[in-house]
This record gives structure tokens, sequence and C-alpha cells, in this order.
């Protein structure tokens, strides 16, 4: 005899099976967030102040960031001519030296703006992170 019970009772539904995927989704989420907040590209702030914190909308799970450089510091530009005056301010705050601004803006004129990931290794975390964390382990 192997010493082994089995019981047929399941007490389960379909709201604690929903309950339980959210609750794993919203520490996925809140994992995500920090990882972004670390990776942030961060000069006046603006950027990683823009983040907000994951919120179901829906039956979406979703954080993010709104200021207007998030998308161009995630992925990157294509070149373009960019207005000198913020790069001036740019070179000084970050380098001591305005005149590099004009530098910046040739090299953004010929070559873009290279990509800054933050976004991506939190969703790459937080993948990895929901793969070794089942359903299971959030239900009551």
């Amino acid at each position: 005899m192997l010493g082994a019970e089995v019981s047929l009772d399941v007490e389960i539904n379909s709201e604690d099976v929903l309950q339980a995927h959210r609750k794993r989704l919203k520490k996925a989420g809140e994992l995500g967030f920090a990882v972004s907040q670390e990776k942030v590209p961060v000069d006046r702030g603006t950027l990683k102040q823009s983040g907000f914190q994951p919120e179901f909308r829906g039956n979406d799970l979703v954080f993010g960031y709104q200021a207007r450089q998030a998308r161009p510091m995630e992925e990157g530009t294509g070149p373009y001519f960019a207005p000198i005056r913020p790069l001036r301010e740019w070179a000084d705050r970050v380098l001591g030296d305005p005149d590099i601004g004009y530098a910046v803006q040739q090299k953004i004129a010929k070559e873009g703006i290279d990509s800054q990931p933050y976004l991506s290794p939190a969703s790459e975390r937080m993948e990895n992170w929901l793969n070794s964390h089942s359903l299971s382990e959030f239900l009551e």
C-alpha cells in the first residue's frame, strides 16, 4: 500500500481563479515597475517621475511612463535635426560645457538617439518571474 489519499472535493470556483490570476499579475507588475524605475535614464528626473504604478484597466494590468521622451529613450530614434537650446542646456548641466551641445546635435542629425531600454528589461524580468510562480501559489 502506498499510503496515498485522493480527494475529489474541489472547492475552487472561477472567481477564486480570477482573483488568484489578478494577484499574480499585480505582483509581477510591481516587480516590473520597480525594475523599470531602477533602469530608467535620469537627467532632470522628469521621465522617472512620469512613471505610474501598475493598475488594472479592465482585465489588463498596465504601468508605464507618460513623459514625451518615454518612447524615444526606450527605443531610440532615427536621425533628425534636434533643437539646439535643450542640447546646450543638457551639455552645460551634465558636461559643464554648453558648446558640446552642437556636437550632440550633429550626432543626432546623423545617427539619431541611442536607445536606453528600461521597459524591456522590466518586461523580461516579469516574464521570468511569471514563469517561476504558478497560479496555484496564489489560490487560497
